[in-house]
Parts: structure tokens; C-alpha cells; sequence
């Protein structure tokens, strides 16, 4: 869909705002009434990377010249963007969990084949608090 850009003719405030095209004159509401002035603006878009600003890649060495390559090279090698250090927090936070969870499954397994293999007389031993 395309962004639009509206002004407030009262207070003077620009608005960005993406609609599909049938709704173009849909404008945002400021100073409680709908802008009345849509401004024409240049389409936005991400190009690829240029040639000069391919890079080589710190984690598998390959040379990268494109989003598509940068993606791949970074799925490849388990890398993912920085986000901040809030959102940084949450995923190490989430990957403490998953280890935790894997560790509890594992100790579980280990707890009921350990118990699978005792004799009788043991289980009838330790249940009864001997």
C-alpha cells in the first residue's frame, strides 16, 4: 500500500499515513477535523545494497552483496539482528528458559529409567520412607 502525507491546516502538523489507493483521500484526523491537505511526495522504497557497500561477513567470510545473501548468511550461521538491549534481554532471557526446559525433560528421563531399573524390594523401600 502507499504512504501519503497529510498537513493540518490548523495547527500545522504533518501526517504519514498508508492506505490503499481507493482510500487515498482518506485522510488522519488532527485538531478533532480531517486534514485537508494531501501533499504529493516521492514513493519510498529499501534499494538492495550497492556494490561499494558489500561487505565481507564477520561470521562466515563470505563475500555479501544483497539482502537476500545478508538473510541467508545470518540464518546459515545463527546470527540474527541487533535489536537493543531490551529486546536482547528478552531473547537470552526465553533461550535460559529453553535450556532449562531441555535440562528438566533430560533429568526426568534419567529420574524414571533410574526408577524403571530398581528392583522391588528398592521402590517398595524408598516409598516407604526407609
Amino acid at each position: 500500500m502507499p504512504v501519503y502525507e497529510a498537513v493540518c491546516l490548523k495547527c500545522g502538523k504533518y501526517h504519514e499515513y498508508i492506505r490503499p489507493v481507493a482510500q487515498c483521500q482518506d485522510t488522519p484526523v488532527c485538531c478533532e477535523a480531517k486534514t485537508d491537505k494531501r501533499l504529493l511526495s516521492a514513493p519510498m522504497m529499501r534499494a538492495d545494497i550497492q556494490p561499494w557497500d558489500a561487505y565481507q561477513s564477520p561470521a562466515t567470510g563470505k563475500l555479501i552483496t544483497s539482502y537476500a545473501q545478508r538473510r541467508a548468511d545470518m540464518k546459515a550461521a545463527g546470527c540474527r539482528d541487533w535489536e537493543g538491549r531490551e529486546s536482547e534481554q528478552k531473547n537470552a532471557d526465553r533461550q535460559k528458559q529453553y535450556a532449562e526446559q531441555e535440562n528438566d525433560a533430560k533429568l526426568d528421563t534419567t529420574v524414571r529409567t533410574a526408577w524403571a531399573q530398581l528392583s522391588s524390594e528398592k521402590k517398595a523401600a524408598a516409598l516407604a520412607g526407609v
